[in-house]
């Protein structure tokens, strides 16, 4: 079957389903934690080492190797289809071995700090939890690396839905947990995300182990070759992969050691803003990207660059348009979202007021952080990686400036951090953009830009409407944080029930009025 727009929305429609649901669940887990443990020092110290622990996940389980291996795969498959999946396999194979001997390296070198006191103390809780999380970093590769396969073979709903094991084994545990102390409840609950990773991993296995019958002969299972040509091959785009993913993940893992020095429970204020600004960007710009990367792949291996650029048009239209009045939601009824989420149990005013702050940030930067999501396989279908590299080199080095500005000279406490991330993702687009254009990959077409500025337009008015009206509306006020948090959640939903309705038809209104505008202007040229 080709690839077309209609394929792309049915894969996407695929990625959604499953990630709505892998993100509902990942809401509950973040509800039971806040609810239990809140944003104590002991949990921040826990959400640093969650980072440190999984540091190497997005270069050898998603990111890099993911999209290195897809158009690698794609091409292999297109010259023999058994060549391609005896790649899969040496790939598996080499990761493995590459993870085990990494972990058990770095677990002996961080024991050897702990054990010589080679850093401040106040670090040990950190160091301790990252050493019993960091197996499971092996897990959650082997599953990036399922997923990317299942994604080539048009499986796109068991992936984006396998992470709901992991969730679930996490909710189940926290809410075992919540008569500990928090510092203890953390050395398990380290120990549990190890179990959840394998559990997450296993859900895709059945599928894998099918799709793998279906193509292989016996012989298949005999022949280990950990440094083949097709291994090979994939070492330089691997390469400047990692090199360009390191950066951003190195930018995860100091955003919230900054946060901690601006304050103790600022990387839980970071994590649980994050969770929520994320779902949209979860819900289509990775699951647009997800679907993308594969037929766009093909259509460049196959030196069809007309047929790719519709599909890019298309998933940027898409994504800008979901997108901008999730964006506005977010940013005039952020405050009322967090307290209904999280505000209850161990979730203090503190915790609401400095959570709500660092969503508002990090929405600053949503929208480019889902169009890079769309751009960023461009690059990696064409093998192009030297320009993602060189972009996020440069976002590392925006963002660790505006941090120690932000934190150590302004201090801005936690919020900065999150403001950071958003005005380096701006920048980044804008370089990813102007590198394309140069390059004749038309992002929108006239009618399409247009339309963008409607909406903008459209998006605006909606929300200067319903900020309006919550500065007129005493029981709607803007962060209120002890009127938010002493009400009920019936009560929280009836506001966010009748704010959005409100936003809603403003936004409809204005888009009603623009169509009957235009249609008579259509019609004259």
């Amino acid at each position: 079957m080709s690839d077309t727009i209609h394929t792309i929305k049915r894969s996407a429609k695929s990625f959604f389903c499953g990630t709505m649901l892998s993100r509902i669940s990942g809401m509950v887990r973040d509800v039971s934690m806040a609810y239990v443990f809140g944003t104590k020092p002991s949990v921040a110290a826990f959400m640093i080492a969650f980072r440190f622990a999984h540091l190497l996940r997005r270069l050898f389980g998603e990111g890099a190797m993911q999209s290195a291996f897809i158009p690698e795969f794609e091409n292999l498959r297109l010259q023999n289809t058994q060549r391609a999946f005896t790649f899969f396999k040496d790939l598996i194979l080499s990761v493995t071995f590459f993870l085990m001997l990494a972990i058990l390296i770095s677990c002996g070198l961080l024991y050897g700090a702990l054990y010589y006191q080679l850093f401040d103390s106040s670090y040990n809780e950190v160091i301790t939890l990252t050493i019993i999380m960091l197996p499971s970093l092996l897990f959650i590769c082997l599953f990036g690396l399922n997923a990317s396969l299942l994604q080539c073979e048009k499986h796109y709903f068991i992936p984006s839905f396998a992470p709901v094991a992991f969730n679930l084994i996490w909710i189940i545990s926290v809410l075992n947990l919540q008569s500990m102390p928090s510092d203890q409840a953390m050395i398990w609950l380290s120990g549990v995300v190890v179990l959840a990773c394998l559990f997450q991993w296993l859900f895709t296995f059945p599928q894998i182990w099918s799709i793998l019958k279906k193509n292989i002969s016996v012989q298949f299972f005999k022949n280990i070759h950990l440094r083949s040509p097709d291994l090979k091959q994939l070492l330089t785009p691997l390469f400047l992969g990692i090199l360009g993913i390191s950066a951003s993940q190195i930018n995860n893992a100091i955003d919230p050691i900054f946060a901690w020095h601006a304050n103790e429970e600022g990387p839980a204020f970071l994590w649980y803003a994050m969770r929520i600004q994320q779902l949209p960007l979860a819900l289509f710009g990775i699951a647009l990207s997800g679907a993308l990367l594969p037929p766009l792949s093909r259509a460049l291996k196959n030196n069809r660059k007309a047929e790719s650029i519709p599909l890019l048009q298309y998933a940027f239209q898409k994504t800008f348009v979901f997108i901008l009045p999730l964006a506005a939601i977010l940013l005039v009824l952020g405050d009322i979202i967090i307290g209904l989420i999280y505000a209850r149990g161990d979730f203090d005013i503190e915790s609401l007021v400095g959570t709500t702050y660092c969503l508002w940030a990090y929405n600053f930067g949503l929208i480019p952080c889902a169009l890079i999501l769309i751009l960023v396989p461009v690059f990696y279908a064409q093998s192009h990686f030297k320009m993602t590299t060189l972009a996020s080199f440069m976002n590392l080095g925006i963002n660790i400036f505006l941090n120690t500005l932000f934190v150590f000279h302004f201090e801005w406490g936690a919020t900065s951090v999150a403001l950071a991330t958003s005005i380096s993702a701006w920048v980044n687009l804008l370089f990813l953009m102007n590198y394309l254009n140069k390059k004749d990959f038309r992002l929108a077409s006239k009618q399409n830009i247009q339309q963008g500025v409607f909406y903008f337009l459209v998006t605006v008015t909606a929300t200067i409407g319903t900020y309006v009206f919550r500065l007129f509306q005493k029981h709607y006020s803007v962060l209120n944080p002890e009127l938010i948090f002493s009400a009920s959640p019936l009560e929280k939903i009836l506001s966010l029930t009748i704010l959005t309705a409100i936003f809603g038809g403003i936004f409809l209104l204005g888009i009603l009025i623009i169509n009957a505008v235009k249609k008579p202007i259509n019609a004259e040229t």
